[in-house]
């Protein structure tokens, strides 16, 4: 038999064994799902968000602290504690205990960020470090960063660390700022610094965002003074400030990409704003936003949906609130959370049931 012959010959037979095997069902796709760290009892409220009323919530038990921030990655999450000095790692599955890091004695944990599955950074705000956590070894390893780092995001293969560049001493209410914050960049293979980039406007960096032009978006939100707010947008190629944008309020606390071109900022005095970052404008403003109850963080999913977090009072045991808006930012629902909700991510798991 010639061999093209041949071939077409095993091809057929290989398709009739095939179409006699047993089929096995595929798995379900996994869903985008709302993960939100409620501080006031030390809590995960998930929210798969095609089911948006089958929430589940997990108890993180003691973490050494009060949950203040929260980073994620695949079905993992990282919880660090402010002035605890501890970083929880917990799986996103029921029934898995939270993995503890201790930082150095005194640093605080601000903000956090995952590079890789087995690599996350933390920001120590107290000691003016930022410690690298190796997953797999549980090695834990600090740099010198700016003064006051606070956030975290990864970029371009690099650690881009926000630094509030507050008085360390300050008997507040109101943060007490030093003057302008910058970014401090960082090599994660080599944990070195690489780079430092200055930012415009008032200090108190407290968040940082990559948008979906790939740029850095840093939000210094001052010292408290109406309307000194600013939007920094970083280039983290060449590792500079590209533009400065004022407009929103005081003391704006947290910020989310569509991953399109909306960026969303939350406040407790303003509540829901919004800049364009292709026209560079800001659509809502101070003055403008969308009323929150304390909002005090924002996500969006795929499909455009904005999710407000509302942290309510924080006393006692007082539940916060999810608000959902469409694309529109007309209001779909509300759903109840944990108490003093002051975090939250979107991730993808696969269907509970």
């Amino acid at each position: 038999m010639p061999f093209r012959s041949l071939r077409g010959a095993l091809a057929g037979m290989a398709g009739l064994t095939l179409g006699c095997a047993a089929t096995t069902p595929s798995a379900a796709p996994p869903e985008e799902t709302l993960v939100v760290l409620n501080a006031g009892e030390a809590t995960l409220t998930l929210l798969p968000l095609s089911t948006p009323g089958a929430a589940r919530t997990i108890a993180l038990g003691s973490i050494g602290g009060v949950p203040l921030a929260l980073a994620a990655r695949g079905g993992q999450g990282l919880i660090t504690t402010g002035a605890g000095n501890t970083v929880a790692r917990v799986g996103f599955s029921v029934g898995q205990s939270p993995i503890l890091y201790r930082m150095a004695a005194g640093a605080g944990a601000a903000g956090a960020a995952f590079v890789s599955d087995t690599l996350g950074y933390v920001a120590n705000p107290f000691l003016d470090r930022a410690t690298r956590i190796n997953f797999r070894s549980g090695d834990t390893v600090s740099v010198a960063t700016g003064r006051s780092p606070t956030a975290v995001a990864v970029a371009r293969g690099r650690v881009f660390v926000a630094n509030a560049n507050l008085e360390p001493l300050c008997a507040g209410p109101l943060p007490c700022v030093r003057g302008a914050s910058w970014l401090t960049v960082i090599d994660p293979d080599h944990n070195t610094v690489v780079d430092s980039i200055p930012l415009a406007g008032p200090g108190n960096a407290l968040a940082i965002e990559v948008g979906g032009d790939g740029l850095l978006y840093v939000l210094s939100a001052g010292a408290g003074e109406a309307s000194s707010a600013r939007l920094s947008i970083v280039d983290p190629v060449l590792r500079v400030e590209v533009g400065s944008f004022g407009g929103f309020g005081a003391l704006p606390n947290d910020l989310a990409s569509d991953r399109r071109e909306r960026l969303f900022v939350t406040s407790f005095a303003e509540g829901l704003m919004e800049f364009n970052t292709r026209t560079r404008r800001l659509v809502r403003g101070e003055g403008a936003g969308i009323p929150l109850q304390s909002g005090s963080a924002v996500v969006v999913d795929d499909a455009g949906l904005i999710y407000a977090i509302e942290s309510g009072p924080c006393l006692g045991s007082a539940p916060g609130r999810i608000r959902s808006f469409r694309p529109d930012l007309t209001e779909v629902r509300v759903v109840g959370s944990g108490a003093c909700p002051v975090d939250a991510v979107i991730i993808k798991l696969p269907p509970t049931n």
